[in-house]
C-alpha cells in the first residue's frame, strides 16, 4: 500500500486549481486529446494549453474542437491562429497542433456551482499578429535626434 504523510500535501482550496483571472495569456498547446464524442456523435479533440510565461506560467487552460459542420468555422479559427494553414484541404491530426504558441483569453464563468475558465468563440489571436501589432505600436526612432522624453 502506498504511504503518504498527508501532513505535507496542500489543501484542494490552497492549490492551484482555482479559475486565473480574466485576461489573455500566451500559450503553447500541450497535449490534444482524440477519440472523444460529443452527446450527438460528432469527434470532439479535448485541447490543452499551458501558460508560458507571466504571474500565472505553468497553468492550464481547456478547450474542446468539435468536428461538425455547425463548428467547422471555430474549428478553422482555431487552426489558423496556431498557424496552420486554413486555405484548403488540410489531413488534421493532433501532432499538427502540439507545441504551437497563441494568445488565449479567458473569463470566469459559473458551471454547475462552481466557477472555471471559458474560452470564448473568438478566444484566439496568433503570437505572430501580436508581434506585428507590439512592433507597429513602437514609436519610430527619428535619425540624429536624441530625445530626452
Amino acid at each position: 500500500m502506498p504511504r503518504i504523510n498527508f501532513a505535507e500535501v496542500e489543501d484542494m482550496e490552497s492549490t492551484s486549481f482555482s479559475p486565473i483571472p480574466d485576461g489573455s495569456y500566451p500559450c503553447r498547446v500541450a497535449d490534444v486529446k482524440d477519440g472523444h464524442q460529443t452527446k450527438s456523435g460528432d469527434e470532439m479533440w479535448r485541447l490543452e494549453f499551458e501558460i508560458i510565461s507571466g504571474d500565472f506560467k505553468g497553468r492550464r487552460l481547456f478547450d474542446n474542437m468539435i468536428f461538425s459542420q455547425k463548428a467547422a468555422s471555430r474549428v478553422k479559427l482555431i487552426c489558423s491562429r496556431l498557424g496552420i494553414d486554413t486555405s484548403g484541404e488540410v489531413d488534421l491530426q493532433p501532432r499538427l497542433l502540439r507545441g504551437r504558441e497563441v494568445w488565449i483569453t479567458t473569463y470566469q464563468e459559473q458551471y454547475e456551482g462552481k466557477t472555471q475558465n471559458r474560452i470564448p468563440f473568438d478566444g484566439y489571436e496568433s503570437m505572430e499578429a501580436t508581434k506585428q501589432e507590439a512592433t507597429q505600436a513602437e514609436p519610430a526612432a527619428v535619425a540624429g535626434e536624441d530625445v530626452p522624453f
